[in-house]
């Protein structure tokens, strides 16, 4: 091998690190290796190396990144999320079986993670109507959207990659079609769905939290989840405290204390007026100031402060909660505004007018500096504050409120966002058009009948992953030129040796699975798209199985919570911890192995 083929190989390992350490945000990684293989010649002409800006995948990605928004905004998942909540029955298994078969099919022509955005809000309806604790049906939501990235062209990212990829390295000869991939992508979602039906759920088995949860109030059940009777403090302002004459705002009780203004009860005339919590509210000598807090940053307030600091017995808290004041869980949408920013960065107390209690996050819950820890997808926030603000998070594209469903939203552009999803698949499966063209018209009149506002749309598009594609496509460009794709394929596929499919697909299976695992299935389908059509040209199997091979691969995301979107989203509302994953997960993917390599070699 020459000097360009160990650049290329450098490049790769030292993305791949950088990909799984984090050390950098992934874009950035990405963007930079174009630049890389440009400046050392790796990649000729030198102008190859922006391929990845005009690339196939890149643009049919936007566009199906907007027509999952036009979905959900013009009302077809909220419908389906309706038909959840209208046929699901009683039995945990049926609900399993409901729930997972509807979000594969969804998740099938929308986002993965849109799905489960979506669809969180109507399994919650479900496990409190059935009396069933929502760990036993949030991992087969979020393990059912994942399913469905095996069965369309469009369903996932790595599978949009793959296609263009093999039509550009067999020179127009070969393409992987609108609906090739569910000839094997049907019976993986099948024996997936009876695999989590049948036993999935019982190796999570039940807890102590899942026995009768559902009998409770939501009221009751986060003051037992988040102990808030423990943590809400009674502390009465005596003159002369230097907290008297501020605002709350001024007063900083947060970052100089970790303490939680909740709500002031103030003495006027014959009766005491409960007051919202504002940032320009004053503080005033003689109220009393409900707060929420560790208690021993209750007491150093106390001491410090000169005021007496005392736990809030449960009459109080019924009368706080009977002036309107409640509890909620609240989870991140995936396309988030708020990803990777603070609470304090957000304002978000400002915003919504409502307390964050605590953070969810896989498993654990987080209650001390939460003003200064960057929110990640998956995340729960426990809020507090008045029903009404409860509510206006509804309104939030940013946000999704888990104890109660949206129950008011204008359907009547669902018929026509079904349509335009029609008018970008049709053309590609009929040879028409490629699914860039089609795609992007629909995208566009998606947005000029009204399905998706232009700021939904906008939102939409996810440029962390399509700066992710752009830098890695000149990578697999930079293996297959060096010849360093050849060479790893030779070496995995010893020539005369006569291996057969079963060991092939296996192989290109199970690398997919672990290069997605550890760093990024978009990375990982760029990378093998070489590797696989070497492995293919030596083995003398279908080039086209080989792909997809790669393509179930990267599907097959269910051991690790942090190894796909859907499972961090669901982690945190069906109280998971990482070793849940894992038991139910083993399990599913070699299902889903033996599955694959068995139907892709017959």
């Amino acid at each position: 091998m020459d000097i360009h083929a160990w650049i290329a190989i450098a490049t790769l390992v030292v993305a791949m690190v950088l990909f799984i350490s984090k050390l950098i945000p992934l874009e950035a990684t990405a963007l930079s290796i174009p630049v890389v293989l440009a400046v050392t010649g790796t990649v000729s002409p030198a102008e190859a190396v922006l391929r990845g800006f005009g690339n196939n995948a890149v643009i049919s990605l936007g566009a199906i990144f907007v027509l999952s928004a036009g979905l959900k905004e013009s009302g077809v998942a909220t419908l389906m999320g309706r038909m959840l909540e209208r046929f699901g029955g009683k039995k945990e298994w049926s609900l399993v079986l409901l729930i997972m078969v509807t979000t594969c099919v969804l998740s099938a022509i929308m986002s993965n993670a849109a799905t489960v955005a979506v669809f969180l809000p109507a399994v919650l309806v479900l496990a409190r109507r059935a009396k069933i604790s929502p760990s036993q049906l949030m991992m087969p939501l979020g393990y059912a959207a994942i399913l469905g990235g095996t069965l369309t062209l469009i369903s996932t990212t790595p599978n949009l990659i793959l296609g263009s990829e093999l039509e550009r390295l067999s020179g127009g000869e070969r393409a992987l079609g609108m609906f090739e991939f569910a000839i094997v992508g049907i019976p993986i979602s099948v024996v997936g769905i009876a695999y989590m039906a049948l036993i999935g759920n019982r190796l999570l088995g039940r807890r102590a939290s899942d026995d009768g949860p559902q009998r409770e109030s939501f009221r009751d059940r986060m003051t037992k989840r988040y102990h808030t009777e423990k943590k809400l403090f009674r502390m009465t302002v005596p003159s002369g405290s230097d907290l008297a004459g501020r605002t709350i705002e001024q007063t900083n009780l947060g970052k100089r204390y970790g303490i939680e203004a909740i709500q002031i009860s103030r003495k006027m005339g014959f009766r005491n007026q409960f007051l919202d919590v504002q940032g320009d509210l004053t503080v005033k000598a003689g109220d009393v100031l409900f707060a929420r807090g560790a208690y021993e940053e209750a007491q150093k307030l106390a001491e410090e402060q000169s005021i007496s600091a005392e736990i809030a017995s449960q009459d109080e808290i019924e009368q706080l909660m009977g002036r309107g004041l409640n509890a909620a869980e609240v989870s991140l949408s995936p396309h988030s505004v708020y990803l990777d920013q603070t609470l304090m960065d957000i304002r978000f107390r400002k915003l919504y007018g409502l307390s964050v209690i605590a953070i969810g996050r896989r498993g654990e819950l987080i209650e001390k500096d939460l003003n200064a820890i960057p929110l990640k997808v998956g995340d729960t926030l426990v809020v507090y504050g008045p029903i009404r603000s409860i509510r206006k998070i509804e309104e939030s594209d940013d946000l999704i409120l888990l104890d109660r469903q949206r129950s008011e939203e204008d359907v009547r552009r669902a018929p026509i966002a079904l349509l335009l999803m029609a008018v970008a698949l049709l053309p590609p499966v009929l040879g028409w058009y490629p699914l860039a063209v089609s795609g992007l018209a629909s995208a566009l009149l998606m947005v000029a009948t009204g399905c998706v506002s232009l700021r939904g749309a906008q939102k939409a598009i996810d440029l962390r992953i399509l700066f992710l594609i752009i830098g890695t496509v000149p990578l697999g460009d930079a293996l297959f030129q060096t010849g360093v794709a050849a060479k790893l394929a030779a070496t995995l596929f010893p020539a005369g040796m006569g291996l057969g499919k079963f060991y092939v697909f296996g192989v290109l299976f199970a690398v997919s699975a672990l290069l997605s695992t550890t760093s990024n299935n978009a990375a990982a389908a760029v990378i093998l798209s070489p590797v696989a059509y070497a492995a293919a040209e030596s083995s003398g199997v279908d080039v086209g199985m080989a792909f997809l091979a790669v393509a179930y691969g990267a599907s097959c995301a269910f051991v690790l919570p942090f190894a796909h979107q859907c499972n961090l989203m669901v982690m945190g509302p069906g109280g998971y911890q990482t070793k849940d994953f894992a038991k139910v997960g083993i399990g599913l993917t070699i299902v889903m192995a033996v599955t694959a390599v068995v139907f892709l070699a017959l």
